[in-house]
């Protein structure tokens, strides 16, 4: 609205939201597998190699945005005119408030990584199975972005003669506020790596979290056209 006018009535923007706390990670790694060992003295035996801990799951998904304020509707506005003309018509303009835009989601948590097998003695690889690494942790998802607030509606303006002999020229518009931006849909977390297999293989890595969906832009608010009445002076 970069138009001229004579008088500019404004309503108050909404306020804009801020995003969600991101989710909280797992702590720690696998721990990794003990190796295995050979007992060559009385009774030959081989002791076998631990598994690889599994990996930590994320604790807590994303949070969700907040939705934007709404933006304020254009004041109603009353131009009383009195016993003068003016030359040119006037000009009166309203705008109502954006809305204020929606707070972005939190990023989901990561998982943490599996922990590494034990190696076996190699004296006891044909009697004992290869060791499994632990599989990485889950991430979380990500949480919604927050829906942008309305916009305001243009308000009434309205022009009263107060003698109907004088003629005034006189004209107006009061636009809507444009709707605030949805906010993003927060980055999903991810999983964690497996450890390392005995066999020199990898274990499974953690399931990744979804992304958050974004969130919906608010509406645009109605406009409305300045009214002229005529009042006759009592």
């Amino acid at each position: 609205m970069n138009e001229r006018c004579d008088i500019l009535i404004i309503g108050a923007s909404g306020q804009d939201s801020q995003a969600g706390q991101n989710g909280r990670s797992g702590k720690a790694d696998g721990a990794n597998g003990k190796n295995g060992s050979y007992n060559k003295h009385d009774t030959p035996h081989c002791t076998t190699a631990t598994n690889g801990g599994q990996g930590e799951n994320a604790t807590t998904s994303g949070e969700h945005g907040t939705s934007g304020g709404a933006g304020q509707d254009t004041p109603e506005f009353l131009l009383k005119v009195g016993q003068f003309v003016l030359s040119s018509q006037l000009l009166i303009r309203g705008q109502a408030g954006n809305g204020g835009a929606g707070g972005n989601g939190g990023q989901g948590g990561s998982g943490t990584n599996g922990g590494n097998a034990g190696k076996q003695d190699p004296k006891c690889t044909s009697d004992c199975a290869a060791a499994l690494g632990g599989n990485g942790g889950n991430g979380s998802d990500g949480g919604k972005g927050g829906d942008g607030g309305n916009g305001g509606n243009g308000g009434t303006i309205l022009v009263q003669y107060v003698s109907s002999s004088i003629t005034l020229p006189a004209s107006g518009q009061s636009y809507g506020g444009i709707g605030g931006k949805g906010g993003k849909g927060g980055t999903a977390g991810v999983g964690g790596n497996g450890g390392n297999n005995g066999d020199g293989s990898a274990a499974s890595f953690g399931q990744s979290g979804s992304s958050g969906a974004s969130g919906q832009p608010g509406s645009t608010g109605t406009s409305s056209t300045a009214t002229v009445q005529p009042v006759p002076t009592l």
